[in-house]
């Protein structure tokens, strides 16, 4: 569908824009993409519709009017035209957007010469973004719309609602729920054979079902204990057939329940291993987004809801569906008259359960994201103990997870009532239908039309008709818990990763390390970027020390260079390839990065050593250790290497924690080292220890270093001083303090607090 869209110039400029353009004269055959802004370039409010082809960027600025149409009853937008623009885009050169106080401008530089195209508000940045970059494809020769999101990309076109996940076009309310459940079935694939001795199991036990009532009651009565029948007398042969029957039912019953509880819980698995590996697969960009307790939620809550509806629920449904058919086929073959009194029941129950299904779905999916909202609560109170305690905030904390817990109770309650009260009236349709039957059935034996045994045993049928329609108004709450569930994990499974692996990896036989960063945009957040055309260059086994203040966007270039994330524009090449076109696997095994946030993973000090190797030895993981300093500290713990970290484990200092995670990346043995405030949590005689170890460790090896402690930066090849998300200064640690510019700035500075602090 993507690839559709990107071949049909069309599909990039809404209708509304389309119309308006031509109503002034502006060929729409050839447009490519087009923006609606809020400003003329003085300043004054306008709808402004922007647009370009291959060789013009067209602006109109007017009104947009709403506007009662002729002979509809309804209301639509009508544009009016107060002035056309037209820009060749050879005259306006290259184009760029500048963010000021609270508004952006659109600028067309051509040598010496810059012209403003647009001024807008900060909200439509990102849509002025993507206009420049179709402007560059355009210059560049490419598919104009490549690499550009189109706005129709983030809302169903059935209803217009956002997609919860933008990469993937998934609307929850369009959803066939259908799909979603028979996407479910297709996880029983790997297990056809036990799920095929299942179905032969619930076959033979529903035949054994629909022979006992005809043995037990019609079989007995009109043969057995009546006078003149086949069998009268044998009242012991009988009650041995019985008996048998029960037997046999029961024993099918047991070998069901073992296969069924030898094939579920694999499937199972396989949903889970599916959801875990999934979000393996995602972006760290995913995970920003979400919180830890709706994660948690998906892995856990809906996995299990799944399988207790297909251990508890879906086996029966099928038994129950197959037992109801045999059920009306024996009813209709005994007395057809009977049969279509009972048969109008069936409609009655069916829609009530249908409606109810849905009813309960929203209470499911309500009570969902207040769980999910308990669980992030409580993520955050055990995490964020100490600010809690620092703050006094333990009762305001209470409040808020007693409310949210209110809440949830609100909504069992709701659920709770609307079963208890809707399920008794739909059993109340149901007894009525039977008693209809009762009384026609009881003229019928006393006028001789059937007999007593039929009678009885129609009634016994009708009474186990109500059990198959009885259960499926318990699964209906079921099914809509586990359809509620199974949509939210597969918009999980689904989703797409940002940052993928090429479809043609280019595999660098030797990795040298040589890193180059050519005019490298990105933002985290629309209309906030943090990189605006940065570059540098870093050559193989070089060290680079980048300074700057915070804020300034260091840490999201390491994030960049280690493809965490991907520019918005611009690349960035190792050994002379753009990083997207190297395969994931070789890439980040030989980018190590020791980062200012530590993360221990639940384990032993050893295992979180050789995480990035696990096949290190004891040895290797001992001098990886000694490397970062960290050996003598962990040799004083109680159980030494074999200590536990993490959660519920040893309490380590932050510097400790950072030592740890030099050593891990110690034994990782990477080509590109990049030192995120490596020692920053370090005394001055650690650090110092540290700083000689990985000076050891940057020989042969490409190593970026970012700082604020420029002290330790004065021996690197060279510097590069970043700046609102530029290198505003790049050159040795003398070179820049002979220009006397920022770097000497920030270095004056810092030289004065160690003063002040010595002093003091």
């Amino acid at each position: 569908m993507q690839d559709k869209k990107k071949t049909d110039i069309q599909v990039s400029i809404p209708d509304y824009m389309k119309g308006a353009f031509a109503a002034n004269g502006v060929p729409t055959k050839g447009l490519l993409f087009a923006v609606h802004t809020d400003m003329t370039i003085d300043g004054d409010f306008s709808d402004a519709y922007v647009a370009v082809d291959k060789e013009n960027l067209y602006i109109l600025y007017g009104i947009e009017q709403v506007v009662k149409t002729e002979g509809a009853k309804r209301l639509v937008a009508e544009y009016v035209t107060k002035e056309v623009v037209t820009h060749k885009l050879k005259d306006l050169g290259e184009l760029r957007t500048d963010i000021l106080l609270s508004t952006c401008r659109l600028i067309g530089k051509k040598d010496d010469k810059e012209t403003l195209v647009l001024l807008f508000t900060l909200g439509y940045q990102t849509f002025v973004d993507r206009l420049v970059k179709v402007t560059k494809n355009i210059e560049k020769g490419e598919d104009p719309l490549n690499e550009v999101r189109l706005d129709d990309d983030l809302f169903c076109s059935k209803c217009g609602t956002r997609y919860p996940e933008p990469e993937r076009a998934l609307c929850p309310k369009c959803t066939d729920k259908i799909s979603i459940f028979f996407r479910l079935l297709s996880f029983f694939k790997f297990y056809k054979g036990k799920v095929a001795a299942c179905m032969a199991v619930m076959v033979a036990i529903t035949v054994l079902s629909l022979i006992a009532p005809i043995v037990g009651t019609q079989f007995l009565i009109d043969e057995v204990l009546t006078e003149g029948g086949r069998f009268f007398g044998l009242l012991g042969g009988i009650v041995a057939v019985i008996v048998g029957v029960r037997m046999l039912t029961t024993l099918f019953n047991m070998l069901f329940q073992v296969v069924l509880a030898k094939t579920m819980p694999w499937i199972i698995y396989d949903l889970q291993i599916r959801i875990f590996e999934a979000m393996q697969r995602l972006s760290v960009s995913f995970y920003t987004s979400k919180r830890t307790g709706s994660l948690m939620n998906r892995i856990g809550r809906d996995a299990r809801n799944i399988y207790w509806f297909f251990v508890d629920g879906m086996p029966f449904v099928i038994l129950n569906v197959i037992l109801f058919i045999g059920i009306f086929i024996m009813m209709f073959f005994m007395e057809w008259r009977l049969a279509l009194i009972a048969v109008t029941i069936v409609p009655i129950a069916g829609i009530s359960f249908r409606v109810l299904m849905f009813v309960f779905k929203r209470f499911h999916h309500k009570f969902w994201v207040i769980n999910s909202q308990l669980n992030n609560m409580v993520s955050d109170s055990v995490n964020g103990q100490r600010v809690i305690k620092a703050f006094a905030r333990e009762g305001e904390e209470s409040r808020r997870f007693a409310d949210s817990s209110h809440k949830q109770a609100a909504v069992q309650i709701d659920s709770a009532n609307t079963a208890w009260t809707a399920f008794p009236l739909i059993y109340g349709f149901m007894f009525l239908g039977r008693v209809a039957v009762t009384a026609v059935g009881s003229m019928m034996v006393i006028n001789g039309d059937i007999t007593l045994g039929v009678f009885l045993t129609f009634l016994a049928y009708l009474l186990m008709l109500f059990g198959p329609l009885e259960f499926m108004s318990t699964v209906s709450n079921w099914g809509a818990r586990c359809v509620d569930a199974a949509q939210r994990v597969f918009e999980v499974i689904d989703a797409k990763a940002e940052v993928e692996d090429p479809e043609n990896p280019v595999q660098l036989d030797e990795f040298k390390g040589e890193i180059k960063v050519k005019d490298v945009w990105f933002q985290y957040e629309p209309a906030k970027p943090i990189l605006k055309g940065l570059s540098l260059d870093v050559g193989a086994g070089k060290t680079l020390g980048i300074v700057g203040k915070t804020g300034s966007g260091k840490s999201t270039l390491a994030n960049l260079i280690a493809r965490l994330y991907d520019p918005g524009e611009g690349s960035i090449f190792i050994d002379g390839v753009n990083v997207k076109a190297l395969p994931l696997q070789q890439l980040r095994t030989n980018i190590g990065i020791v980062s200012q946030d530590i993360y221990l993973f639940i384990g032993s000090i050893a295992d979180n050593i050789r995480y990035a190797r696990p096949d290190a030895t004891v040895e290797e993981v001992i001098w990886a250790a000694k490397m970062a300093s960290a050996h003598e500290f962990i040799a004083n713990l109680p159980d030494g290497y074999e200590t536990r970290v993490g959660a519920g484990g040893q309490d380590l200092s932050g510097g400790e924690k950072q030592r740890l995670s030099i050593a891990r990346t110690i034994i990782q043995n990477p080509k590109i080292l990049i030192l995120d405030e490596a020692t920053a949590a370090m005394d001055t005689e650690t650090e110092g220890k540290i700083q000689a170890a990985l000076n050891q460790l940057q020989a042969d090896r490409t190593t970026i270093a970012i700082a604020h402690r420029l002290s330790t930066l004065k021996d690197v090849d060279s510097l590069a001083v970043i700046n609102e998300g530029k290198v505003v200064e790049s050159g040795t640690h003398e070179e820049l303090m002979k220009k006397k510019g920022e770097y000497h700035k920030l270095y004056k500075i810092q030289m004065e607090g160690l003063k002040v602090i010595t002093m003091d």
